[in-house]
């Protein structure tokens, strides 16, 4: 009975160690694109596998451009289209896990 009393505290700051640490598990959100700048028909080739704790990704492109891949992985590809009157096209990209989700838009610029 007495190793029960003495292992207890020990087993218990074990629990709260790792229920503290599985809570801060927060996305720490990071994309890069290959340019800024583009022209229509070029290819956006975006990644985002420096983002921390992310669990699922999805991609949502704006007008203008025309999602490649499935949209669910750490990297995407875009085809710029024509859409007249804007000189901008952008991305939307959501990172998530079982403690939070993020999103952010990239825009480019096309000439």
């Amino acid at each position: 009975m007495k190793i029960i009393k003495n292992t207890f505290p020990v087993i218990l700051c074990i629990i709260i160690i790792t229920t503290f640490n599985s809570c801060s598990k927060s996305v720490d959100f990071c994309v890069k694109l290959d340019a800024s700048q583009y022209s229509v028909n070029d290819t956006i080739y975006a990644d985002a596998s420096c983002s921390k704790n992310g669990d699922e990704y999805l991609w949502e492109p704006q007008a203008g451009l025309l999602m490649i891949g499935n949209g669910t992985n750490t990297t995407e590809s875009f085809l710029i289209q024509h859409l007249t009157g804007s000189l901008s096209r952008t991305i939307k990209l959501t990172i998530s896990n079982s403690k939070s989700s993020r999103t952010q838009t990239k825009s480019v610029n096309v000439f």
